[in-house]
């Protein structure tokens, strides 16, 4: 059984909503995301079912009691920042929020402005559960995926903001302005409250450090690196220099690309996409955490066998351990349990050599 206390080599994994509306019946709908009794009820339901079918205490179960938790930390859904800003999302059972993107004209970019997020929706629904919770339970914890800034340019522009770079420079940069100072309002006012504002973007972040505000660029693979530098690394500078300590959460398998770059900023922790090459992210990064990312395709393919040697050659790429992480987000629920298992093997097999040779 995997133990996380004192960890080394931390670990964590996240099943995509099919996985548990499936095999729980867990409704995705409205009131998972807004409902205070809701909240607290099936977050309890996805304490149990991580301890039950994989134990260990590195699910976060603690003691298994109602806890209030704000914000969908089992899973991997981003929607709040691009519906303050005016994106319709659709609510469904077996999936996160779908966000409907909003194809924004120039007329409407130029005219877009930072709200006020205490009325905005849905940011008045998130405050008035933290304000429940805490009336209830003298506290509240939790946090929600605040999305990236390239992410919430494209749901509110649309594929016209990757023309925007080129055509229209101000423009790009009068909405990635308003998304900017729209992040910071957001994840200032969830964080001031809970303490934290990323578990719900990685669930490896509470193991590492639950101070680790981690932004998300799963868009920046789509684009050159000379444009990030231009466009995109100035708001990255600027949100790491806001937000201590600052994690970048890179999905794609192209972290390799960015790497010197991203070297740059003040970044102490990276999520680092499957298919990256991690030796060369290593090298350009030596002093911080890697968090290694697993594929959740690939884990409904592989054999165990082929899950624990992917694995290995992950972490034997990873150079030093104690600055290394491992995660698999958004399973289906075509994975089978024994591939999960496959991977608690072998981080227990690292550490215990790591404790051997320690001792």
């Amino acid at each position: 059984m995997l133990k996380q206390n004192n960890i080394f080599l931390p670990f964590e994994v996240v099943f995509h909503p099919d996985w548990w509306h499936r095999n729980y019946n867990i409704n995705f709908t409205e009131d998972y995301f807004f409902d205070p009794k809701k909240r607290v009820e099936v977050e309890l339901l996805h304490r149990q079912v991580m301890h039950e079918r994989f134990g260990g205490d590195w699910s976060d179960t603690g003691q298994l009691t109602p806890k209030p938790v704000m914000g969908p930390v089992h899973l991997a859904a981003g929607y709040l920042v691009s519906a303050v800003l005016g994106c319709q999302l659709r609510f469904v059972k077996n999936s996160a929020p779908e966000i409907i993107p909003k194809n924004m004209s120039d007329e409407e970019v130029l005219a877009l402005k930072v709200p006020d997020i205490t009325i905005s929706e849905p940011m008045n629904k998130v405050i008035n559960l933290m304000d429940q919770l805490e009336d209830e339970f003298g506290y509240v914890e939790g946090d929600i995926n605040w999305q990236g800034l390239l992410n919430v340019a494209l749901d509110l522009r649309g594929q016209q903001f990757l023309m925007d770079y080129y055509l229209n420079p101000p423009l790009a940069r009068r909405l990635l302005d308003v998304i900017y100072e729209t992040t910071i309002n957001i994840v200032n006012t969830i964080k001031n409250r809970t303490g934290t504002s990323s578990t719900s973007v990685n669930r490896i972040a509470h193991l590492v450090n639950p101070l680790l505000n981690v932004h998300s660029n799963c868009s920046v693979t789509m684009i050159p690196v000379e444009l990030y530098n231009e466009f995109h690394l100035p708001y990255e500078n600027k949100l790491s220099k806001e937000l201590e300590p600052y994690g970048i959460h890179h999905c794609g398998n192209d972290m390799h690309r960015f790497a010197d770059t991203y070297a740059t900023t003040n970044a102490v922790f990276f999520d680092v996409g499957w298919g990256s090459d991690i030796a060369a992210c290593r090298a350009a990064l030596p002093d911080a955490i890697l968090s290694l990312r697993m594929d959740p395709v690939l884990m409904e393919q592989w054999s165990v066998k082929e899950v624990k040697t992917e694995l290995e050659r992950c972490l034997n790429e990873a150079g030093p351990l104690d600055k290394t992480a491992v995660c698999c987000i958004n399973m289906g629920h075509a994975v089978p349990d024994e591939n999960v298992f496959a991977m608690i093997s072998v981080i227990d097999k690292y550490r215990e050599t790591n404790l051997k040779s320690i001792a």
